[in-house]
């Protein structure tokens, strides 16, 4: 019988432990439940240079809370498995006649190098480190990397910072179609003496249809303000950026606006460049002769 005695004092011994970690496991001190981990609270404003003054947009009558770009957001889109990897910083393989800085020439597109759009012929966005007068070179192609359009032109910039290229200005470029992937290539010709002295950026694009809701939606929002955040919600990055930019140009002292821009490029790793300017450029086409 000695044996049974010590089964059940094992047992009695079993149930006292389970009973003591069910215990524990439910009796949290009053002080960890008024913690800050366990507190709800909006998310905090990011820190800003003392410099900036904080202006808060308008409520929007009627909207939907507003969504804050992330990097999940934009980084879902990825490129096809076949395709070619983009590059967003530029380089050469040979030395460059373009001038140093401390910023490479960089494509606005997400860490994924894919980006969403709804229209036909969207813009894009790039950073010059610094003012050009030179040929760049804007190229479309397909997902297997055949050129359906290429076109030169002479930038000129009075300053570093972002441009934009939209395909738009230029009647001759091809309308996206909704479901394919698109590859784009962004290059400046740094030396007119020798071709292969050039910087070179990519990225890749897809053009969606959007569903009839949203649609209906982004039709009855006709303040730009409340559209980005449809843009964002959609993962729709060439809208978010354009409209953001457009308003941006429109309201220069708007620090809001400079917020959001912020907010956004620092969500796909851009954020080195977050604070340089919009800049204008003239893009003329040049001509074959």
């Amino acid at each position: 019988m000695a044996w049974k005695s010590a089964l059940n004092i094992g047992a009695l011994s079993l149930i006292l432990s389970l009973e003591a970690v069910l215990l524990g496991s439910f009796l949290i001190p009053a002080e960890a439940l008024n913690s800050p981990a366990n507190s709800v609270h909006p998310p905090s404003r990011p820190q800003l240079p003392l410099n900036w003054q904080t202006v808060q947009p308008p409520e929007l009558s009627g909207s939907r809370p507003n969504s804050q770009p992330s990097a999940a957001t934009w980084n879902n889109f990825q490129p096809p498995e076949q395709g070619v990897p983009g590059r967003r910083e530029g380089g050469g393989t040979r030395g460059l006649a373009c001038p140093t800085a401390t910023n490479a020439l960089t494509a606005l597109i997400p860490q994924s190098t894919m980006g969403q759009t709804i229209s036909e012929k969207p813009t894009f966005f790039y950073y010059l480190p610094a003012a050009i007068d030179k040929t760049v070179q804007f190229e479309l192609a397909d997902e297997r990397d055949k050129t359906l359009y290429k076109k030169s032109f002479r930038m000129v910039t009075s300053r570093a910072g972002v441009v934009s290229v939209s395909l738009g200005s230029d009647g001759e470029s091809p309308a996206l179609e909704v479901g394919k992937n698109y590859k784009l290539y962004f290059t400046i010709k740094c030396s007119a003496k020798n071709y292969r002295d050039e910087v070179l950026v990519s990225g890749w694009i897809k053009r969606t249809a959007l569903a009839p809701t949203v649609k209906t939606e982004l039709d009855r929002s006709p303040d730009r303000r409340a559209q980005l955040t449809i843009f964002a919600q959609q993962g729709l990055w060439y809208e978010y950026l354009a409209t953001l930019a457009q308003l941006r140009m429109e309201s220069p002292s708007d620090a809001s606006l400079a917020i959001k821009w912020s907010e956004v490029l620092s969500s796909v790793e851009l954020g080195n460049i977050s604070q340089e300017p919009l800049v204008p450029s003239v893009l003329t086409p040049i001509t074959k002769k």
